[in-house]
């Protein structure tokens, strides 16, 4: 009888066909993509939000363009905290206090201020704060996205500023501080660029002390 022929074993560090297809690099691939993608979002946010600079400020971002996905988070963060703070503080200042420049702001911010009298007077009415009734949504939509108070313009919010309803001054004193720290925007960005790498090296310290 002739002997049979044996199977010549693969060299070592080959692998066969049969144990390639069941590696996991498919899966790798794309749990890397899916990374890669949410990690775009950030960046993407971050161009929107440096895109509203003046132009001969643009140069001063340069380096955030290109920084790692740390960074950019921390410049994402930064420009939220310069968003809510000056808010949160200038509608305190409004509010207890007899500084509120009412016709300054409606003059030359009139379109922020119209902005956040409708979206703040819709977000109250919803939330039922400072005496306005959620069951008045239906009357407000019949008069569109616009609100109450937003409806006629700059004329209409003087005249709710002037008159007896406090609900409505809480309302446009909020707007008034959103219509401020719109105008803001440039040095709040600016600002946010910045303070971007003191901050990520800060957030990086931390995740090293906790342990994140």
């Amino acid at each position: 009888m002739r002997p049979l022929a044996s199977t010549p074993s693969p060299p070592r560090g080959h692998l066969s066909a049969r144990r390639v297809q069941f590696l996991p690099f498919p899966r790798f691939h794309s749990l890397t993509r899916r990374f890669q993608s949410r990690s775009s979002t950030p960046t993407s946010r971050a161009e929107r939000i440096l895109s509203r600079l003046p132009r001969p400020l643009q140069r001063y971002t340069a380096r955030l363009r290109s920084a790692p996905i740390s960074h950019v988070v921390s410049f994402l963060i930064l420009h939220e905290i310069t968003a809510v703070v000056p808010l949160l503080g200038l509608f305190g200042i409004f509010h207890y206090t007899d500084f509120v420049p009412v016709s300054y702001v409606v003059e030359h911010y009139g379109g922020y201020v119209s902005e956040g009298t409708r979206r703040f007077e819709k977000y109250f009415r919803r939330k039922g704060w400072f005496g306005f009734d959620a069951a008045e949504n239906g009357e407000t939509a019949a008069v569109g996205d616009k609100g109450t108070v937003a409806q006629n313009g700059d004329e209409d919010i003087l005249k709710r500023w002037n008159g007896a309803d406090v609900k409505y001054k809480v309302v446009i004193e909020v707007a008034l501080a959103y219509a401020v720290t719109k105008a803001l925007l440039p040095l709040r960005i600016i600002t946010s660029v910045w303070a971007t790498p003191w901050f990520a090296n800060a957030l990086s310290r931390m995740r090293s002390i906790l342990k994140i």
